[in-house]
């Protein structure tokens, strides 16, 4: 009896003992997590474009208005964006004459309003009326069928924040009626020297009509991010501060400057949470310093070779703007 108490006694201690370090095993086993800065597709080349149904692309079905038989003049249309962002644009149909007295006149047909996601086409009608103005279009010398369509969108663009030394560049996608060109200054920036950088940007308008409605700029983070029991550390590659120009500016010149905000020179991060406090330390952006060595950021850079990402920091753009766009064709009245 005293045998199997004691050997109960024996298997109980061992549990407890394989318990505790199974336990103590998985409580203080430290996740980590590398998140790598993802590069958008930046489009050299952003439209939205219409196309009349025909057997000719680029032109009307027909050039003819048959008076005679027809109270409208009307026809299908497909409107496609390849834009990388939502893109909400509104077609406005017009006939336009000139009277025998030289005065133009204007028919307005019904305006459509359609939203297109990215590198999507859409097709519709247009009808414009001419019920009250055939006669005055009989005895008429020119006619035209106006197309206007007034949309907005977003244009990308990313540049490369160099340290300490590099050859910078920036790629940026443009359109029939603008192109944005971003200088980050200084580039390359000195972290000794430099303690912040502005972002400017060259707007080139083509079209009539050209607003800006919001520049945003943000770094492309690098993040290590460590789970341990109740304790979260995330260490990151950023700039410690918000770049946005959120204000509508009409562009009325050819080309115009914007200054878009000035940030300070990127830094790494540490943020370490335990229960619902937080706390931040910041590290220069080099692994050099015996503080930065002891980064896990620093260590996984250097163990995977990746140590290019303290060389430089690319800054994506995203700039939201709206402009318009006219298409016109000629008419002539059946014979």
């Amino acid at each position: 009896m005293k045998g199997d108490t004691l050997t109960l006694i024996v298997i109980l201690g061992v549990v407890s003992i394989v318990g505790m370090f199974v336990y103590y095993y998985f409580a203080q086993k430290e996740e980590t997590r590398v998140e790598y800065s993802f590069i958008p597709s930046i489009p050299k080349y952003s439209d939205i474009i219409l196309s009349p149904i025909s057997s000719r692309p680029g032109e009307l079905p027909t050039k003819y208005l048959d008076l005679d038989k027809e109270d409208y003049f009307g026809f299908r249309y497909s409107i496609k964006s390849s834009f990388m962002e939502m893109t909400n644009a509104r077609i406005c149909p017009s006939l336009s004459y000139t009277t025998q007295q030289g005065e133009i006149k204007v028919i307005n047909g019904e305006c459509q309003e359609i939203i297109l996601s990215p590198n999507e086409e859409k097709i519709g009608d247009i009808n414009i009326s001419l019920l009250d103005k055939k006669e005055e279009i009989k005895n008429s010398t020119k006619i035209f069928a106006v197309i206007n369509i007034t949309y907005s969108s977003s244009l990308r663009g990313l540049c490369d924040l160099y340290i300490e030394s590099g050859y910078p560049s920036c790629t940026v996608s443009r359109n029939p009626e603008m192109k944005i060109a971003p200088t980050l200054s200084p580039n390359p920036i000195k972290l000794e020297r430099d303690g912040s950088f502005s972002i400017d940007l060259e707007v080139y308008r083509y079209g009539e009509d050209l607003i800006i409605h919001n520049i945003e700029a943000k770094p492309l983070e690098t993040k290590v991010i460590r789970r341990l029991r109740d304790k979260k550390i995330e260490e990151i590659i950023t700039i410690d501060s918000k770049c946005e120009l959120e204000k509508e500016i009409v562009i009325r010149k050819p080309q115009d400057n914007l200054r878009v905000c000035t940030l300070p020179q990127p830094k790494i991060k540490v943020k370490e949470e335990i229960g619902n406090n937080t706390t931040l330390q910041y590290f220069q952006l080099n692994c050099d310093s015996e503080a930065s060595k002891k980064l896990k950021l620093c260590e996984i850079l250097e163990k995977e070779k990746r140590t290019e990402v303290l060389k430089k920091l690319p800054i994506f753009l995203n700039v939201s703007f709206s402009t318009s766009k006219s298409y016109s064709y000629r008419l002539f009245l059946s014979p």
